[in-house]
This record gives structure tokens, C-alpha cells and sequence, in this order.
């Protein structure tokens, strides 16, 4: 396992790119995403390898995939989860149920951005882990 990317929910998607951007970190993709069913908007910047994910409610009048962390926090920018690749994410998902110190927080689907398979598991102490599995070729 290893990390893919780091998600950060951001109440001001523009201020953040720009402070990551002042940083040396270069856009992955020009436009923003908007993944309508989790009523969000999504940038991805790099540096070195290393991707992190701007994640900011689409509509505020709407539940989003991000909205809850913000109701137990004033900071304007918070770390949403920790996304790992993983070879078989079958596997690891029913290894790390089997614990039962993780519960699920979205079933495994189909990515967004490349044909892949996501998941998110809650775990207790650590908090939203997600697990993405590339094609295999």
C-alpha cells in the first residue's frame, strides 16, 4: 500500500488552490470538477509526487460529502482522508471490516476521474481512509 493522495476539505476551493499553487505545487487538471452526486468541487495540485485534493461543497444549501467535518470545526481547510492504491481492494476491504475497528462509509464504486474502483471506510480512531484500486491491464 501506498499513499495516492491526501483529500483536504476547504471552504474556499480558489484560496486554497492559490496558496498550494504560491507553494510549488502545479494543477493536475485545469477546470475544476464537479462530482454532482457528492455535491462537490474538486481540484487536484501536486509537488514531487505527491497529490493533494481540494474538496469544497458545490452548493452549500446541500448536504455534500464534505459538509459534516465542518460542523465540528471553525478552521477554514481540514484533512478529509488519506487514499491509498491498493493491489485487491476486495481484499483489503474485508480484511480491514474484519477488525472491527472500521465501518463503511462508501461502498466500493467506480471512480470519477479514471476507470477505477474507490472505497471509503470510517475508521474509529483515524478517521476516513480511501482505498483505490487502478485497472488491471
Amino acid at each position: 500500500m501506498q499513499i495516492n493522495h491526501l483529500g483536504y476539505a476547504t471552504k474556499n476551493l480558489d484560496e486554497s488552490m492559490k496558496a498550494f499553487l504560491r507553494m510549488g505545487y502545479t494543477k493536475v487538471h485545469e477546470d475544476i470538477k464537479h462530482h454532482i452526486p457528492k455535491n462537490l468541487h474538486v481540484l487536484r495540485v501536486k509537488l514531487n509526487g505527491l497529490i493533494v485534493e481540494l474538496l469544497s461543497t458545490a452548493d452549500i444549501t446541500k448536504p455534500s460529502f464534505v459538509s459534516d467535518i465542518f460542523e465540528t470545526t471553525t478552521e477554514p481547510f481540514v484533512l478529509h482522508h488519506v487514499c491509498y492504491d491498493v493491489d485487491d481492494i476486495h481484499k483489503i476491504v474485508k480484511n480491514l471490516m474484519a477488525t472491527g475497528d472500521y465501518t463503511v462509509y462508501e461502498p466500493i464504486t467506480s471512480g470519477v476521474f479514471q476507470k477505477n474502483q474507490i472505497c471509503f471506510l470510517r475508521h474509529k480512531q483515524i478517521g476516513l481512509v480511501e482505498f483505490f484500486e487502478w485497472p488491471k491491464e
